[in-house]
């Protein structure tokens, strides 16, 4: 988990890395096909197919996705089977096929075992499907396997198609094992010299509360107790902050840092939800495998040096520790300023500390309400959908609410120790509450309208 080295930013900025020894057990979009008669898609047709070749053709119309699609024709009431070519099954593995298809006529799955399988060689088919629908549809059946095969051909059996919907045309097919549910918790925790993930290179299932988001992925955290965070490396989904999800992917080692990638499922739980409260730590307590991909804050470290790239170092006692800038750069790191700093922990290089935006950072003069003493201050509730409630914050002379887009929404001069603020006419969305004192910005915190 720890040891990223500088391979953290290639991850992260997408450069491409062999995942063949992840694969699934087959995968298909029909974008191959022979070029010689008969014309079959290159993946398809194992020894088991009983459709024959001329009932079997390249599509182009409206496609699922890609180039092409694949057209099968069986107008009779007997079964005709579509087998992938040879794959690898594994005994105890249940199999979910994900595949789009439309048109008119009954189709369902199964699998041939494999050579030397014996009796019994197939296995009992799923259901059909009954189809009268020129829009795609997507469908999953799953198969449970008792055999450990090299040579298996999962199987699409069809009958009674009809033309006045193209027959059956079928897009896009995936097969894999259906993924365990493992906690972030088991997922980090290792007691491996290497800290590696005791679930690398297999597929789970995962869930937890999005604490960022931004381009090439985002972060899920499960309380505020070590081992709960984690980096999902998905640049297809964008969760909000405060997003409850779950996703299936594959747990990968990047040169010993833990991440999920290959996301296959995601699935959005709830949303609007309070984000974990940022661990306290120390530049030398944030220096273990423990914090990895979790939101943690030190308080009162002064910067000690400002790299031209960007990134910056805090000092506490003898120890420093560095402020990242790849998911926010800030601009403006003073050498023999003390801040106080919010952020999800990597390693690269050593361990870093990397801030979501500009509220993660906050100087500490040393008196008055900065971000440690802040913590003092009671927000409720949070998400709010028609007041909240500020207290604790004597001292503060004017308090003001903007959106994401810094766009002041309230404001509000301050004469004693609590605030009430009505937020009913807000759009739903994350917020920021910024308290002022003597003209300067004290503290900032974060809350969701619903």
């Amino acid at each position: 988990m720890k040891k990223f080295y500088l391979f953290l930013i290639a991850s992260l900025i997408g450069l491409s890395f062999s995942s063949s020894s992840f694969a699934q057990p087959f995968t298909s979009g029909f974008e191959t096909w022979t070029s010689m008669a008969p014309i079959l898609p290159t993946d398809w047709y194992g020894s088991k197919s009983s459709i024959s070749p001329d009932s079997v053709f390249q599509y182009t119309s409206s496609v699922h996705g890609g180039t092409y699609a694949c057209q099968l024709r069986n107008i009779t009431t007997t079964h005709k089977r579509f087998d992938t070519k040879g794959t690898r099954i594994i005994a105890g593995k249940t199999y979910k096929i994900h595949f789009w298809v439309r048109g008119h006529g009954e189709i369902r799955t199964g699998c041939y075992k494999g050579t030397g399988s014996g009796g019994g060689a197939y296995y009992t088919y799923n259901p059909y499907i009954l189809l009268d629908t020129l829009g795609w549809k997507h469908c999953v059946q799953t198969i449970s396997i008792d055999t450990t095969s090299d040579s298996a051909q999962f199987i699409f059996s069809i009958r009674s198609t009809n033309a006045d919907k193209g027959h059956i045309q079928i897009d896009d097919v995936s097969i894999d094992t259906i993924a365990p549910t493992i906690s972030i918790y088991n997922i980090q925790y290792s007691t491996l010299p290497t800290g590696d993930s005791p679930y690398a290179n297999q597929n789970v299932t995962t869930s937890g509360i999005v604490t960022e988001s931004f381009s090439k992925g985002y972060f899920i955290q499960n309380g505020i107790n070590p081992w709960n965070g984690l980096y999902v490396y998905d640049s297809t989904h964008a969760p909000a902050l405060g997003d409850s999800i779950a996703v299936t992917g594959t747990i990968y080692e990047y040169f010993h840092y833990t991440e999920l990638k290959n996301i296959t499922e995601y699935y959005t739980i709830t949303t609007g939800n309070l984000l974990p409260a940022s661990v306290p730590v120390t530049t030398t307590t944030v220096k273990n495998e423990m914090y990895e991909g979790m939101l943690v804050n030190i308080t009162d470290a002064e910067c000690t040096f400002v790299h031209t790239n960007g990134w910056w170092k805090v000092q506490q006692s003898a120890d420093t520790v560095e402020i990242g800038n790849f998911i926010f750069g800030f601009p403006a790191a003073v050498v023999g300023t003390h801040y106080d700093v919010t952020g999800l922990v990597f390693y690269y290089y050593d361990y870093r500390i990397f801030p979501r935006d500009i509220t993660d950072i906050q100087v500490n003069s040393g008196v008055g309400i900065n971000e440690s003493s802040a913590q003092l201050m009671n927000i409720y509730p949070n998400p709010a959908s028609e007041k909240i409630f500020i207290e604790n914050i004597e001292g503060i002379g004017r308090v003001k609410i903007s959106n994401t887009l810094g766009e002041n929404v309230l404001d509000y001069e301050i004469t004693g120790n609590s605030l009430s603020c009505n937020v009913a006419k807000l759009p739903g969305g994350i917020y920021f509450i910024t308290f002022i004192k003597d003209n300067s910005i004290s503290a900032t915190r974060k809350f969701i309208k619903q």
